[in-house]
């Protein structure tokens, strides 16, 4: 009967699905882009953005910086964010970047770890986030639609 408990929970522990495990510290995060500024116009233009430095008072941009996927290239239609820090590598100057492979990714320079930014919240598709027992999404931050813009929180 022993043997038969220890079977049946060896079973169900092998079906269960991996959770992705956040790893990157929660940190304040308040940002507006301007539907009129350059980060607006860089964005609609480029569909991604970076923004690693506070450049107005009362702003936070999280732990690494903010990652911005706008709406063009998204599945959903949605303004999206995540904070810059690599999940894998948890260092606030390691920080993703756009992969030159596929326009919906972002790739660590450190550990080669691939996040998919445009669905799936950041998931990791490649490299040691998505290889490791407990597999490293991104850090996602709210994104609200303004009159005037985007304002992005946690």
């Amino acid at each position: 009967m022993l043997s038969l408990i220890l079977i049946g929970g060896s079973i169900f522990a092998s079906c269960r699905k991996q959770i992705a495990v956040q790893s990157i510290p929660n940190m304040p995060v308040n940002y507006t882009i301007y539907d009129n500024s350059a980060q607006a116009i860089k964005l609609a233009k480029e569909g991604m953005l970076s923004i690693t430095n506070v450049e107005v008072e009362n702003t936070a941009i999280g732990y690494g910086g903010l990652l911005v996927v706008s709406r063009t290239i998204t599945p959903s239609a949605e303004d999206l964010a995540y904070d810059l820090s690599c999940p894998y590598e948890v260092k606030q100057d390691v920080r993703v970047r756009p992969s030159k492979d596929n326009s919906f990714a972002v790739r660590c320079p450190v550990c080669g770890s691939v996040f998919n930014v445009a669905e799936n919240g950041g998931a990791p598709i490649a490299g040691p986030a998505a290889s490791s027992n407990s597999p490293r999404r991104m850090r996602q931050y709210r994104v609200i639609r303004q009159p005037d813009g985007i304002r992005i929180i946690n």
